[in-house]
């Protein structure tokens, strides 16, 4: 299979051929940086390209799956984040045109254990300005502009997750991580057809994330299948003593290592009518 092929699929998917040394995380990498570089900048949605620090992180992936040390199903896997998280020496700006050159010193604790399952960060990824903290009458309100539907160039990619969500659709990259106070991951994955995982608020800790508000901000993965939310959940989840609202112990199974249910009998699922009560054009 091909990096673009690959690319096109999910992560469950293209983790085995990484595993297995049928798919080079650098030349996948490199397709991802590719399709950023075109199809994201034309969708605007891209906030900064990280090619020299996600080619470097690529090589050290392709060289310890050579060497025997594979670190999980995320090792080697491209993906973009929101950029309200904090990226150590790669601008990050909030959407927002006047903090374009804000920088920090530290990764924030979700990029950092994304780094240690492996993952290669390709891109910081457009959103609404301080994550829609003035509104969203404007779609356009972004440093990077209106970020576009892929599946239809005419139409907004709704936020303030805007980036996250296009690209995925897209499959600029593997998944990408957005962020919630109220509809943010949900709405761009409705509007472009994706997984997005709003998790349980303190799940996910949310150190250098820009706060919207301290006591709703939730983040969590955008993906292409609820399996591959799975495998991000599993390794951006857990408690940090640096975020007092993170939970203090882990709930629920190993949400990595859980096989999917043989059997969907027994099963229930709810749904909320009022949430479906109206179609949106």
């Amino acid at each position: 299979m091909s990096p673009d092929e690959a690319l096109d699929g999910t992560v469950a998917e293209a983790a085995f051929l990484v595993r297995s040394r049928q798919l080079s995380p650098v030349a996948l990498t490199e397709a991802s940086l590719a399709r950023l570089e075109t199809t994201g900048k034309s969708l605007y949605a891209v906030a900064t390209l990280t090619r020299e620090r996600a080619l470097e992180e690529a090589r050290a992936a392709e060289l310890e799956i050579a060497s025997g040390r594979y670190r999980g199903p995320l090792h080697g896997i491209p993906y973009g984040a929101k950029d309200l998280l904090a990226t150590k020496g790669v601008p990050t700006g909030w959407g927002a045109r006047p903090l374009q050159g804000q920088t920090f010193d530290e990764d924030a604790t979700v990029i950092r254990r994304l780094r240690e399952a492996g993952a290669v960060l390709v891109a910081k990824l457009a959103m609404i300005e301080l994550a829609g903290g003035l509104g969203y009458n404007t779609p356009s309100a972004s440093s990077s502009g209106a970020t576009r539907n892929p599946w239809d160039r005419t139409r907004w990619s709704c936020g303030s997750s805007s980036g996250s969500g296009s690209s995925t659709a897209a499959a600029l990259v593997g998944f990408a991580i957005g962020s919630e106070t109220w509809g943010s991951i949900l709405c761009p994955s409705a509007f472009g057809g994706v997984t997005g995982l709003r998790p349980t608020y303190g799940l996910v800790p949310r150190t250098g994330a820009m706060a919207l508000s301290w006591t709703m901000d939730k983040i969590g993965p955008m993906a292409r299948s609820a399996e591959d939310c799975r495998l991000v959940l599993g390794a951006i989840a857990g408690h940090d003593p640096a975020d007092p609202s993170s939970l203090p112990e882990p709930v629920g199974s190993d949400r990595s290592a859980a096989p999917p249910p043989s059997d969907a009998r027994g099963y229930r699922i709810g749904v909320v009518r009022p949430a479906f009560g109206k179609i949106y054009d």
